[in-house]
């Protein structure tokens, strides 16, 4: 399946393994021009204390988004018109303001998001988001189900005991043996263990996908 993979969806899972690797939240994202060549990747940065010149980190906003947008030097909309965004998990609701506000007009996302997504402000009343014509939609289900097992785990590993049912549930209702695979990994510390022999991510994709093809 890795090899299948076009190198833009390649660079995301990168960027989104980097983040679970150094403990931030395991989202990345790329930016492409027309033609499909990579303009600049970001990845979420939150829980870490360093970023790359034009990045942001251990702060709320530092997504994998906003550090693929911030390294654009230029102010103009016009520049951004005709770039994709590719991020692993859909925009959450502060990421599409800055996909709106950017100018970006096309996103493509891995995984849906029914917490914190943004997607459905695509589709309000506010005349300025309308202007901006924004194609945005989800990938291939089997991106979103890869996507899903590096957060299931995630969220096991980070967040506190009472929050943990409000996502997995949220996540099993579009991703159910991604949930049961994520569960089952971070029981036998299978993904923390794998970052920690910094195994590459294609590895661990391919393993997801065996995993999913065994999981009724």
């Amino acid at each position: 399946m890795w090899a299948k993979l076009t190198k833009v969806w390649q660079s995301c899972f990168e960027e989104a393994w980097e983040s679970y690797c150094h403990g931030s939240i395991p989202i990345g994202a790329v930016l492409v021009n027309s033609d499909e060549v990579i303009v600049s990747r970001g990845r979420n940065r939150i829980n870490e204390t360093q970023a790359p010149n034009k990045q942001t980190c251990s702060n709320r906003l530092a997504h994998a988004e906003i550090n693929a947008l911030m390294q654009i030097e230029s102010t103009d909309s016009e520049t951004f018109k005709d770039y994709t965004l590719y991020t692993t998990t859909e925009p959450c609701v502060l990421c599409f303001g800055a996909i709106t506000m950017t100018g970006i007009r096309k996103v493509r996302f891995a995984a849906t998001d029914p917490i914190a997504g943004g997607r459905n402000l695509n589709y309000s009343d506010n005349s300025f988001i309308k202007s901006r014509g924004i194609d945005i939609e989800s990938a291939e289900k089997q991106l979103g189900e890869i996507q899903q097992v590096l957060m299931t785990d995630y969220i096991l590993r980070s967040i506190k005991e009472e929050q943990v049912s409000r996502f997995l549930n949220s996540y099993t209702i579009d991703y159910p043996k991604a949930v049961t695979i994520g569960i089952k990994w971070y029981k036998e510390n299978k993904l923390y263990q794998a970052s920690k022999e910094q195994l590459p991510i294609n590895m661990i994709i391919d393993d997801i996908l065996e995993a999913l093809r065994n999981t009724k």
